[in-house]
């Protein structure tokens, strides 16, 4: 059993070492828009990457000829783009409820209902969530148009 745990460990420290180094060389990195797309666009390399495999080892290791990299590329652009989306949904769902909890500070405050906590803290904090979710990943790159927070203004 020790064995195995060795050899599996080994593997996994092949892999963390080989795989950003394959992907690199090959020329094929998807930077993310965002900080946190990072996980999608490791993904999505990955999958670039295996592609690159099975088109270099496909026939040798007799799988089919349709199991290339054109079928990879295909989820590797669904990890990235639709699949990566996901952050930007969440985004905007903890934008919505900040939104939601902020406009109920006065209300609950006009029924005298006393809380255990300041509901404009708490929508500041969903803000600040939300809006380091969507923080642009090169803020200097003239592309990114896209500016939900105020980059320049904000000092939370």
């Amino acid at each position: 059993m020790k064995k195995l745990i060795s050899i599996g460990l080994a593997l996994a420290l092949v892999a963390m070492m080989v795989l950003p180094l394959g992907v690199t060389a090959s020329g094929n990195y998807t930077a993310p828009t965002t900080y946190a797309k990072i996980p999608f666009a490791i993904v999505q390399s990955g999958l670039n990457m295996a592609g690159y495999v099975l088109d270099a080892l496909g026939s040798t290791l007799g799988l089919p000829a349709w199991l290339n990299s054109s079928i990879m590329d295909i989820f590797a652009e669904w990890a990235g783009g639709p699949l990566g989306w996901s952050v930007d949904m969440l985004a905007w769902g903890l934008d919505l409820v900040g939104e939601v909890v902020g406009a109920m500070d006065p209300i609950l405050k006009a029924m005298n209902v006393s809380l255990p906590l300041n509901l404009g803290d708490l929508t500041d904090l969903l803000d600040l969530v939300a809006c380091k979710l969507l923080m642009p990943w090169n803020p200097g790159s003239s592309n990114m148009t896209f500016d939900p927070c105020g980059w320049a203004n904000v000092t939370k």
